[in-house]
């Protein structure tokens, strides 16, 4: 970034390809609008340049577009962007932005709607989540995911469901990484774990993988259950989820409001510190994280 007058830089973002993607296509997407606003170009005679148009121009300054390097270059040249160290980062961040995103092997069963915090989710420096019905996806097992997605989707054929649960197992694998891996504060109603999905068994054997959950990761995953007796400050109503990034100077907090057939996001500041009150509130009231192995213990007693 830069203080008022400078031009921008993008060498505070680094190249990180543990955070996928997406959260280097934003980064530069953004880079490359700060250039041209400090510039006094115009969309139009940007568009100009690389014999585009203004949508297209614009579809790259929102990420929403694959970045060609001849193009970028080509554009820094009409920024008056001549500092090598930018150029070269900037090749970089092209080059990663290129790369498949995290979802794409799951292509067939990733839903849309999902797909964006999948892809920026690797980048999150703090995920806040808050669940009213349901283990978060990040930690349920294989046959809890299995038994909610066939509960949703009936009709869908079994290689497809077991394929959606895939999905959202291999996604605690970013807090067991080594470099830069995400904190996970996981707020739950107590009455997820009354709510029977699936069998006893299916029912103990994830509460048990919680417990695991929390002594594999103590540092990276953090455990709240909020009882009935938090009254309103639960009266959510539908999953949240609250991302902030390791370079929040490029990359705003997103948030994820998660409806029964579709989702959406927020990333104006007003709106994502709403949430993030009301989460930071939901938080305060719930048990602390500290309890938590209690709880869960007391709530696999039922299940035995």
């Amino acid at each position: 970034m830069a203080a008022e007058g400078q031009a921008p830089s993008i060498l505070g973002f680094p190249h990180r390809p543990e955070w996928g993607p997406a959260a280097h296509r934003k980064a530069l997407a953004g880079h490359l609008r700060r250039c041209r606003d400090h510039a006094g170009i115009a969309p139009r005679q940007a568009a100009r340049c690389i014999h585009t148009s203004e949508a297209t121009i614009s579809r790259m300054e929102n990420g929403r577009t694959a970045f060609k390097l001849a193009e970028v270059e080509r554009l820094l040249d009409t920024y008056r962007v001549s500092d090598p160290l930018e150029h070269a980062r900037i090749a970089d961040l092209v080059q990663e932005a290129a790369k498949p995103e995290v979802w794409q092997p799951y292509a067939n069963a990733a839903p849309p709607d999902l797909r964006p915090l999948l892809a920026m989710e690797p980048a999150a420096r703090r995920i806040i989540s808050y669940e009213p019905q349901l283990v978060p996806g990040w930690l349920q097992t294989e046959e809890y995911a299995e038994t909610v997605i066939r509960a949703a989707h009936p009709t869908k054929p079994t290689r497809e469901i077991a394929e959606r649960a895939a999905l959202r197992l291999q996604r605690i694998e970013m807090l067991r990484r080594a470099e830069s891996p995400p904190v996970l504060l996981a707020v739950m109603d107590s009455e997820v774990f009354r709510r029977p999905v699936g069998t006893p068994g299916v029912m103990y054997r994830q509460i048990k993988h919680l417990l695991t959950l929390l002594e594999e990761l103590p540092y990276q995953l953090h455990l709240q259950i909020a009882p009935l007796s938090v009254g309103a400050a639960g009266a959510i109503g539908h999953p949240v989820v609250h991302l902030r990034f390791f370079t929040p100077e490029y990359l705003p907090d997103l948030v994820y409001l998660e409806q029964y057939e579709t989702a959406v996001y927020r990333e104006k500041p007003s709106e994502s510190e709403r949430y993030q009150a009301i989460l930071n509130n939901l938080c305060g009231v719930a048990n602390p994280a500290e309890q938590t192995p209690a709880l869960l213990e007391q709530a696999l007693a039922s299940w035995r």
